[in-house]
């Protein structure tokens, strides 16, 4: 944000709920040691307790890959397709992201405005620099579920792949561990809400546009998650999940000051992703209505 821009949260919307696991799930995890035997891939686990997790930068990392797809932005009036501009990799192994170059772009960009942006000097005119929109969305690691860790201990299988060497038809047996089917974790994932005004004289409103497509491109990317998968090997089946909510809700800043009752939204036992989507014009409202004392003050 710029010398004298602003930028007012307004509130917060909460995802929370379960990732079932429905195939093997391998999100991997670094191997202390070399043994004769031994794991060649191992899931990745809480040092504290040694249980399977699911990291949240690998599922925010997922969503963002996921909208990246068929996200838009508005550049100079007319609507784009994203393009992959910014290598997050090494020169020799090159992994390529969308990036928007300044804020004034990253502010009508599908993945930037909810996933962050960083700015490119060489994008705006000389001597002026970039901005950079962070990040509205946060993502918590996804903890196995208490009910099933009293249940059993046993959490994860080994599988041998087998790959082929096309040339001369030899064996190439891999021991990959997966988190076992009917797992499940618990996620959260909190959205800011807020004004911004890049510049002096910008004035600052309600994001309700911006704010629904924001909602509702979280959810589809959830959506598409469950039909491809998460984690590697999802081509060879692994990785199938289903998202299951207990919490979509918005919360006004007065709640945070102590204001519990400022809070709007789904909170049952269970709950599907159609059925969250059918809360999100009702939590902007809820949200809108409570930041007119924000925005005016």
């Amino acid at each position: 944000m710029g010398e004298k821009g602003r930028k007012i949260l307004l509130g917060k919307v909460f995802f929370k709920g379960n990732i079932v696991l429905k195939t093997g799930l391998h999100i991997g995890g670094s191997q202390e040691s070399m043994q004769i035997g031994g794991l060649d891939l191992p899931v990745i686990r809480d040092t504290g307790n040694n249980l399977p997790y699911i990291p949240g930068s690998s599922l925010k990392g997922k969503l963002r890959s996921t909208l990246e797809k068929f996200g838009e932005r508005l550049k100079e009036g007319k609507k784009e397709k994203l393009s992959f501009n910014r290598n997050i990799g090494t020169f020799r192994n090159k992994l390529f992201i969308h990036c928007c170059e300044d804020i004034k772009y990253a502010m009508h960009c599908d993945v930037c405005r909810i996933f962050g942006s960083s700015g490119d000097d060489r994008a705006v005119p000389k001597g002026e620099k970039a901005e950079n929109l962070p990040s509205s969305l946060f993502v918590r690691d996804a903890m196995l579920d208490e009910s099933l860790i009293a249940v059993s201990s046993q959490y994860t299988e080994t599988k041998v792949e087998t790959g082929i060497d096309r040339a001369n038809m030899a064996a190439n047996p891999r021991r990959v561990e997966r988190v076992l089917p009917n797992n499940k974790f618990n996620f959260e994932m909190v959205y800011s809400v807020e004004a911004l005004a890049p510049r002096e004289k910008d004035h600052l409103v309600f994001p309700e546009e911006n704010l629904k497509k924001d909602l509702n491109n979280i959810l589809t990317c959830l959506e598409l998650i469950q039909s491809e998968g998460i984690g590697g090997y999802t081509s060879r089946g692994y990785g199938k999940v289903e998202f299951s909510f207990s919490d979509f809700s918005g919360k006004s800043l007065d709640y945070f000051k102590g204001n519990t009752n400022k809070q709007y939204g789904k909170l049952d036992v269970e709950f599907s992703i159609k059925d969250a989507r059918a809360q999100i014009e009702a939590i902007i409202g809820f949200l809108k209505e409570e930041a007119k004392s924000v925005i005016a003050g």
